[in-house]
């Protein structure tokens, strides 16, 4: 690690127990954590997952979910995938979703396996908070990729992911479709969806143009994608896309930004009374001359629209 990485790291630092000890009543403020994910839980609850560094920007040992009755008090962390337990042994543990597919839950979460690259895998549970296993990888062996997601097509899944700049300048969103018993994927149907500079809002820092955290929803009957990158003036803003023609693999039109106030990777779920909510994490960075850490923010939508 460079000398300036060094620093960074000492300046962004913000070392945590691990494992977290398990608290209730923790609201937003309480929990310091990156991508956000809120899933129902079947039960009238909710479960939200995200990336938690034991410090700063590197060595995350597992990945944990919170749970919550009302959106506004929770209660964990309880650990669903933990590093010292796997066959493989793999760094970062980022950006983990836990979507509902072929009658299990799906955990698809960033990975860098020694001596590898860094990609997006999936486990599987029969419960939502259960331990998950069995690791396929979803993107391609041979590139480094992350924040891959699950979208729904024809009966058909695919894996949303983003392709780094470090492989190609010009971050990328793609995906791939799945095999029908989600086995693994069929390599022949990898497509580049857009890039970070496609992007309408601001143009892209010209040394890092990043792609970050792709969700799939609908809005009025049409497929978009949330998305996020770091613009020239460095904020971390949240963007969406539009399927032109409603396929994951058709042309999509970008569509601007709906955070633009340092914050992003964000994901968007109806709570079981059909609100529909944005949740990302913002601020973006940590540092220990601002005492702001990533928390979870949730935003009330209406149409689809911030209110």
């Amino acid at each position: 690690m460079g000398l300036l990485k060094k620093l960074r790291k000492y300046i962004g630092g913000k070392r945590l127990e691990w494992p977290l000890p398990y608290r209730e009543g923790l609201t937003f403020d309480d929990i310091t954590v990156r991508d956000p994910f809120v899933i129902k839980d079947g039960k009238g609850g909710y479960v939200m997952a995200g990336t938690i560094y034991h410090y700063n920007f590197n060595d995350s040992y597992g990945t944990v979910i919170y749970k919550s009755c009302d959106l506004k008090t929770w209660m964990g962390p309880f650990t669903v995938l933990e590093k010292k337990e796997q066959d493989v042994e793999y760094a970062d543990f980022w950006a983990p979703e836990i979507h509902f597919a072929e009658g299990k839950y799906r955990l698809l979460v960033t990975l860098t396996p020694k001596g590898g690259k860094r990609g997006t895998y999936m486990f599987v549970c029969d419960e939502v908070d259960g331990i998950y296993k069995d690791a396929v990888r979803l993107t391609p062996e041979g590139l480094s990729c992350l924040d891959g997601t699950l979208a729904e097509q024809d009966g058909e899944y695919w894996c949303i992911y983003c392709k780094e700049y470090i492989e190609c300048g010009d971050g990328e969103i793609r995906a791939v479709r799945l095999n029908p018993d989600l086995s693994g994927t069929q390599k022949e149907s990898d497509v580049l969806l857009f890039r970070a500079s496609d992007n309408v809002y601001s143009p892209a820092r010209t040394r890092q143009k990043i792609t970050d955290g792709p969700f799939c929803f609908f809005e009025d009957g049409k497929r978009k994608l949330l998305w996020s990158t770091r613009t020239a003036d460095r904020k971390y803003v949240q963007l969406v896309a539009r399927s032109e023609n409603g396929r994951v693999d058709g042309k999509w039109i970008q569509e601007g930004a709906v955070y633009t106030a340092d914050g992003g990777h964000g994901m968007i779920f109806d709570d079981y009374n059909g609100q529909r909510y944005l949740i990302l994490h913002s601020p973006d960075a940590r540092t220990i001359f601002t005492k702001k850490y990533e928390r979870p923010l949730l935003i009330k939508l209406s149409s689809g629209k911030e209110d």
